[in-house]
């Protein structure tokens, strides 16, 4: 399944500029505001696309941990209902081999994963095992990936209508957490909407937004449900890359648009990535070229998703669009990558 190319480049645009009102991108799409408008409604009502806001992970802020689960036998849909439940944890994705669930969480920093994501894990019964990886360094996220049905004249007027992160955060300010809760759920809710929700006044909500986005501490992405992007395939690798190769490996990654994660990881492998493809046999080709980069690239383990039942705090129907329900912390603590 693919959507019409004129609702791809509505999403492609939201990629690169998730916030931009609908007068802007009317001008650079060629389209009237209001059909943007209820062209976008459409496609959010049937769960096929959202923009969300999460904890940013620029400029080495935050945490982020990918966590591996073996669940006891017959035991891995109620396991996997009990961690969509859980606030704290943004991402789980059901696993294809070695491992049965998936984790991503994306959180303050170590001391909240120690807290309040590992004892959810170590006191459930019927976890058996679990493997804990923390990205070192990110080289790309979620809200990285893109379409590619622009014209490159159009990406470059987009990306000028996204605010560059020009200050460093200091810390996670009390008034943050509500307003992450918002955005959460509604990535391009407006200030008065975010004052409403927060109890303050909208030029109060406008001045927090804004310092949030200017300083990373809140990052927005366009999400499109995968059934629908024309790349079903869904595979996340663990790679052992000498260090004098590492930067090439990363530079050869970066060139596959649909690029979803890439970071360096501690552990017995050294880099984690996870990539959208057309087809399985894309694997193959993902590998060959990363070893033409990076030669002494060692492939430790590749794990083709089975299903994404929860992403960025947003559950997901079988079929990859959302059910409408997010699932975050409302202290503004985590989601996942």
């Amino acid at each position: 399944m693919e959507l019409p190319v004129e609702d791809l480049e509505l999403v492609h645009a939201l990629q690169i500029a998730p916030r931009a009102t609908w007068t802007e991108l009317g001008a650079i799409l060629s389209r009237h505001p209001t059909t943007l408008a209820a062209r976008w409604d459409r496609l959010s009502a049937e769960g096929k696309v959202w923009v969300t806001g999460h904890l940013g992970t620029g400029r080495s802020q935050g945490c982020i941990a990918f966590i591996s689960l073996e669940c006891a036998p017959g035991r891995r849909a109620k396991v996997i209902a009990r961690l969509c439940a859980a606030p704290v944890i943004g991402t789980v994705e059901e696993s294809a081999r070695a491992w049965d669930v998936r984790l991503t969480v994306i959180a303050v920093d170590w001391g909240q994963v120690l807290r309040e994501v590992l004892p959810i894990l170590r006191n459930d019964p019927e976890i058996l095992r679990l493997q804990v990886t923390v990205a070192t360094r990110l080289y790309a996220t979620g809200a990285w990936w893109r379409l590619d049905v622009l014209t490159p004249a159009k990406q470059r007027r987009l990306a000028a209508l996204a605010p560059a992160v020009s200050r460093i955060p200091s810390g996670l300010p009390p008034h943050a957490r509500k307003m992450m809760a918002v955005v959460a759920r509604n990535g391009r809710a407006s200030a008065v909407e975010i004052a409403e929700a927060t109890g303050t006044h909208p030029t109060t909500a406008a001045r927090h937004l804004r310092h949030a986005v200017e300083t990373g501490l809140l990052a927005f992405r366009c999400e499109l449900a995968q059934s629908f992007s024309g790349y079903p395939v869904a595979c996340q690798w663990y790679v052992r890359v000498p260090p004098a190769q590492l930067d090439a490996a990363v530079g050869y990654l970066r060139t596959y648009r649909t690029l979803r994660l890439c970071a360096s990881t501690t552990g017995d492998t050294n880099l984690t990535f996870y990539l959208w493809l057309r087809t399985p046999e894309d694997i193959a080709d993902v590998e060959e070229g990363l070893q033409g980069a990076a030669p002494g690239a060692q492939v430790i383990e590749s794990n083709v998703g089975v299903r994404e039942h929860k992403r960025m705090g947003w559950m997901l129907n079988e079929d990859t669009t959302a059910t409408g329900v997010v699932v975050v912390d409302d202290g503004g603590a985590a989601s996942g990558a």
